[in-house]
């Protein structure tokens, strides 16, 4: 109620009722501490004014046994060890002292009564089933076996006690020594006396409550007239802090305005300028792609004929060295100069390389093409593996080994899929997004290995993909790189968010891919990381696209957003990979 009371939203009001609260706040907490501890203090006293006028009675009540009955049974209880629990119990004489101590203690408040020998074995008990029992490790039997008064408070669920089972009970248990007589001060027994004591505490519980309730019937009326001088103070305050408040409200309205216009007309600046980037890269490479595919196609045609042409001629060398062993000298001198041999046995490995060569170049503009996608801008069924094969392709020269490092392992754990329906162009950005950024973290952890540690930990990229429900299509991404830390994972796909140097990341490539899947696909896009271990992204997407109205496919593709796909460079070597195929689940 006081944090309701005093929550005022106003700095003027939290100002002028700063004091007030403090007050109150230590007023309540004192108040509630002094009445805690009145308490406390009021039980523990009678609890023990109690305990020693109890104690008192009972060593009374204990010595009237003593002057009465130990005369006649002292004797036997202290010469019974020799007699069985059963014998002791059905004795004539523990019958006797039963019904003798049943009407000595018919007119007191005594529970129960026990005698135990110096031995601490309990000789006489008026619950005859505890007869024979060892009390010799107990306190307050090893209390009276020295000759002290040793009593207890306790409480009790149910408790057997004289003729009758008592339940909830308050009982005082007394452990007092039975002495020989006047002139002789021996002990001889121990007595232990249980007295109820129940209506005594709990008349000590009540006054407690009532003590209690009347601080809280006290504190409840002072804060009763606190909360009406706050309230109306509040009420003062409220009307003019709610002319305030209004005045602000609009302020905020236009500054929320002004702060949502700007970050539209960011994203549309943005938009524009990767769109621009994207249009640019796409005309880039469909010439690039068409202006080397024609030569190349040119050469790998030509190179058939040029190793027909080759052969023969070494076929027609050979048939003159056969037939003219001995040339004339000029033609010898020739020979040797160009090295003739060496050419007959080179000139095969020439055309065969340059065969690899021209057919690699053709593979390179084919991924070029398929990455681009530049005929494939609307929806149409592709095939994903194919997508992934594209960018590993323009990837390559990153992949392989370089001077500090060996090559990156790549993984490939390819589920057997059919089409799927998608963007082709815009799943490949996001394929080379996360790829791009694995091969950077990767880079980033192995940087100061050395080479027993490369070989140790390789750097490894996995790819996988399997079948969901029979209806969605998941792609899984994995590196062993830094991994993330926890606190910036849930920045990643935040627009202009980025942990890289200035100039090496423009911290959009996450936020473009996250709305590619999304909003484009209608898919998730979800990061797992662990740092120090690695990242794993994981992409689902429908198998079969929603249709969509042509309004809203226009509005789609006039706010698009492609992030800049990283440059082919010259790609040189083999990449590692180890590739395992598996049916979809």
């Amino acid at each position: 109620m006081l944090n309701k009371l005093f929550s005022l939203n106003s700095p003027s009001t939290e100002q002028r009722f700063q004091l007030l609260r403090n007050f109150s706040i230590v007023s309540l907490s004192t108040f509630v501490l002094a009445t805690s501890l009145l308490a406390i203090f009021y039980r523990r006293q009678a609890v023990h004014d109690l305990v020693i006028s109890t104690e008192e009675s009972n060593i009374t009540t204990t010595q009237i046994f003593a002057n009465t009955l130990w005369p006649r049974y002292g004797y036997f209880l202290s010469s019974t060890q020799s007699l069985s629990d059963e014998a002791l119990v059905a004795h004539p004489k523990t019958r006797q002292l039963y019904k003798d101590t049943l009407q000595g203690l018919e007119c007191s408040q005594i529970a129960k009564f026990k005698v135990f020998d110096l031995q601490g074995r309990t000789v006489f008990s008026t619950d005859a089933s505890q007869t024979g029992d060892d009390k010799s490790q107990s306190s307050g039997f090893l209390a009276a076996r020295s000759g002290r008064v040793a009593s207890q408070l306790d409480h009790r669920d149910t408790f057997t006690a004289l003729q009758t089972t008592l339940e909830d009970r308050n009982l005082l248990s007394s452990y007092i020594p039975i002495r020989g007589g006047a002139a002789n001060e021996e002990i001889v027994g121990v007595f232990e006396l249980y007295k109820d004591v129940t209506p005594l505490v709990e008349r000590i519980e009540q006054t407690q409550r009532r003590i209690i309730l009347g601080s809280l019937l006290i504190l409840t009326s002072l804060y009763g007239l606190l909360y009406l001088f706050v309230k109306r103070a509040d009420y003062l305050l409220e009307q003019q802090y709610q002319r305030l408040q209004a005045s602000e409200g609009r302020y905020r309205q236009q500054a929320g305005e002004l702060e949502q216009a700007l970050l539209e007309l960011r994203q549309a600046q943005l938009r524009l300028v990767q769109n621009e980037k994207m249009s640019s890269l796409g005309n880039m490479v469909a010439g690039v792609a068409h202006e080397i595919n024609n030569p190349v196609s040119f050469i790998h045609g030509n190179l058939n004929h040029l190793r027909g042409y080759g052969q023969n001629l070494l076929k027609l060398l050979g048939l003159y060295q056969h037939h003219y062993p001995h040339p004339q000298p000029e033609i010898q001198a020739v020979i040797d100069e160009v090295d003739l041999p060496f050419i007959q046995d080179d000139l095969p490995k020439i055309l065969t390389s340059m065969d690899i060569g021209s057919q690699r170049i053709r593979e390179i503009v084919l991924a070029l093409r398929i990455f681009s996608r530049l005929d494939e801008a609307d929806i149409k069924s592709v095939d994903i593996h194919q997508g992934l094969e594209s960018t590993l392709m323009i990837l390559q020269h990153r992949l392989q080994a370089s001077p500090s490092r060996p090559a990156i392992q790549v993984v490939k754990d390819y589920a057997t899929l059919r089409p799927v329906e998608c963007y082709a162009g815009l799943l490949n950005q996001v394929f080379m997004n996360i790829l791009v950024n694995a091969i950077d973290a990767i880079a980033d952890k192995t940087e100061n290995y050395t080479a027993e540690q490369h070989l140790a930990n390789p750097g490894r990229i996995t790819l996988q993909t399997s079948v969901i429900d029979q209806e969605r299509v998941q792609i899984t991404i994995a590196d062993n790189g830094l991994g993330i830390p926890a606190e910036i994972q849930e920045r990643i796909f935040e627009p202009f968010f980025t942990t890289k140097a200035v100039g090496k990341g423009t911290g959009m490539g996450m936020s473009i891919s996250y709305q590619i899947i999304t909003e484009r696909h209608r898919g998730k896009l979800e990061c797992f990381s662990t740092p120090g271990q690695g990242t794993q992204f994981v992409i689902q997407i429908p198998m079969q696209q929603p249709a969509r109205p042509k309004r809203v496919r226009a509005e789609i593709d006039s706010n698009e957003c492609i992030p800049t796909a990283e440059p082919a460079a010259r790609i040189t070597g083999q990449t590692q990979v180890v590739s395992r195929s598996r049916s979809a689940q």
